[in-house]
């Protein structure tokens, strides 16, 4: 019997600290929450801050050994429960990874064969290697509502096209000053596009301190409905639709969101 293909999402940002693991870690979830079977990789090699996040302890951080061929990327896998969202963790006191193009592509090229309907990727900020390129469905660029990191962003999507990659941008933490860019703006800073805008939500820094996603403490949230739209794209790009309800939101009632307004929009630029 064939393998399934796994669809590849980067989550990408030019600059740290905009809250591009956050937002991987509870998309992945989100996913997991619709049924799919989802690999969430973190391949951001300053940080490898997915296990902080979830409170994550022990030597279970085996990507630096997974890529090396050290280890088999089966074997690197890491379940975190109850959810059985799959992990390949780094680990801050090994060694930094190879940047050898050879390992990358098995790395990956074994990845996608592993049968998970989505594969998440935590990438380092900054342009990505070209190897990886190659696997990428779609690349999420996460940015905050200001010119400086909306720029950077713009450089990144302009990076993407490079490799005729869809790509997608992300407004990260929008509504938390009175002094930021308007949507529309950060929109044609980035090249006018429509944005995914997820809202500064305190479920964020309720997340941070317990070391649990903000998608599982509370679904209801601006946060965790944001994310929802999110990965709801994703289902009809994996041409899944759970667009009449099926799944963990059909018991609740949801606040009309960036889906509902722009559902069309299922492709990057």
């Amino acid at each position: 019997m064939a393998t399934k293909k796994s669809f590849v999402i980067l989550m990408a940002s030019q600059k740290g600290g905009v809250g591009k693991t956050t937002l991987a870690i509870n998309l992945a979830i989100a996913l997991r929450y619709l049924k799919y079977d989802v690999l969430l990789i973190d391949s951001d090699i300053a940080t490898y801050s997915i296990s902080e996040h979830l409170g994550i302890k022990g030597d279970v951080g085996n990507y630096q050994e997974a890529l090396e061929g050290n280890m088999e990327v089966k074997d690197a896998i890491f379940a975190y429960q109850p959810l059985n969202l799959y992990l390949i963790l780094g680990n801050l006191d090994k060694e930094i990874p190879t940047s050898n193009p050879d390992k990358i592509n098995k790395f990956y090229g074994q990845v996608t064969k592993l049968g998970y309907d989505f594969v998440i990727i935590d990438g380092q900020p900054g342009p990505f290697s070209e190897v990886v390129a190659k696997y990428v469905n779609d690349v999420i660029i996460v940015t905050n509502p200001d010119s400086t990191s909306t720029r950077s962003a713009a450089k990144l999507g302009t990076y993407c096209d490079k490799f005729k990659l869809t790509h997608r941008l992300v407004i990260n933490r929008a509504g938390q000053s009175k002094f930021e860019l308007e949507t529309e703006n950060v929109e044609k800073l980035y090249g006018d596009v429509f944005a995914v805008v997820v809202p500064e939500d305190r479920i964020i820094q309720e997340s941070l301190q317990r070391h649990k996603p903000a998608y599982i403490i509370d679904k209801g949230a601006s946060f965790s409905l944001a994310v929802d739209d999110l990965a709801r794209i994703y289902t009809l790009k994996k041409g899944e639709s759970n667009a009449e309800g099926e799944g963990p939101e059909s018991d609740r009632k949801r606040k009309p969101g960036f889906f509902q307004k722009v559902g069309g929009w299922v492709v990057g630029r």
